[in-house]
């Protein structure tokens, strides 16, 4: 008895979850157009989807197409907001623009200086072993040899929460980045890429 009622449990279970309907991917008409996706919520495919085509944009703007060759532009992280009701890690998103950067021979990304203090600390730290007389003085870096950016990258990522009329969730996601020039405060390059989702209320993941 006990057996046929394991067994009817575990039937019952595999039926609601096959019942289940993932979230999916939708176009801004709500069309369903990239398939099933595991949440409503933002993946790694996300973030490479939405890195993709930012990096196509900003290699093939106006502003940077025709930039001589061998000439690096040096590239200070700036502010990304995270404006999502999720706990996002930004990086996955800078780190896959800024190594395509670097890739692309035309950029380099400064790690002395950025928003919210330096990515590595150690440019300035060993400027700090100046007149220790435990280290070989000829081999500590000497001033005014660190490069100030020309530019900083920044942006935003915003969630927005729509109820369609079917009952589902709409989720779009907003991917906002651009680059300005430190020297004169323009932004020489912005672009966006939205991400939508639809799914039902027991889809959310947050």
């Amino acid at each position: 008895m006990r057996k046929f009622a394991l067994i009817s449990v575990v039937v019952a279970t595999l039926l609601l979850s096959g019942c289940t309907k993932q979230p999916f991917y939708t176009d801004n008409s709500g069309k369903i157009n990239q398939g099933d996706t595991i949440t409503l919520g933002l993946s790694n495919e996300d973030f490479e989807l939405a890195a993709e085509s930012m990096i196509n944009s900003l290699l093939s703007d106006p502003a940077f197409v025709n930039q001589k060759p061998g000439v690096r532009k040096v590239v200070a992280m700036g502010r990304i907001v995270n404006d999502t009701a999720l706990r996002l890690d930004t990086e996955k998103l800078t780190r896959k623009i800024t190594q395509a950067m670097r890739r692309s021979g035309k950029f380099i990304l400064t790690s002395a200086v950025a928003s919210g203090g330096a990515l590595d600390s150690m440019s300035e730290d060993v400027r700090g072993l100046r007149d220790n007389d435990e280290f070989n003085q000829k081999t500590i870096a000497k001033k005014g040899t660190l490069v100030s950016p020309d530019f900083s990258l920044f942006g935003k990522i915003r969630q927005d929460n729509i109820k369609l009329s079917n009952g589902k969730i709409k989720v779009e996601y907003l991917f906002l980045l651009g680059l300005t020039d430190l020297n004169s405060g323009l932004v020489y390059w912005e672009d966006e890429k939205t991400i939508n989702k639809s799914g039902s209320n027991d889809s959310v993941s947050w």
